[in-house]
């Protein structure tokens, strides 16, 4: 009977660990999920600044446009009146 003693403990420990490592592998995985979750998430607000980013910067080029013409205009007119 005292054989069969550590031959049980051996048992119920190894049962034990394999449900230990179980849960750890569920555990990793469930982390994995939520760190791609984030991983969308932030993409997601990265994507968005970076359009916001862009059309302020459309923006801007079309204002630097308007002014641009804006000042050939008004020097076109000084040309003119002074040549007149």
């Amino acid at each position: 009977m005292s054989s069969i003693k550590p031959l049980f403990i051996l048992l119920a420990t190894a049962a034990l660990m394999s449900l230990a490592a179980c849960n750890t592998v569920q555990g990793v995985k469930q982390d994995a999920h939520v760190v791609k979750d984030k991983a969308v998430e932030v993409k997601d607000v990265v994507v968005d600044k970076a359009i916001e980013v862009k059309d302020k910067a459309v923006e801007g080029g079309k204002a630097v446009g308007q002014s641009v013409g804006s000042g050939l205009e008004k020097a076109g007119d000084a040309v003119k009146g002074a040549t007149n």
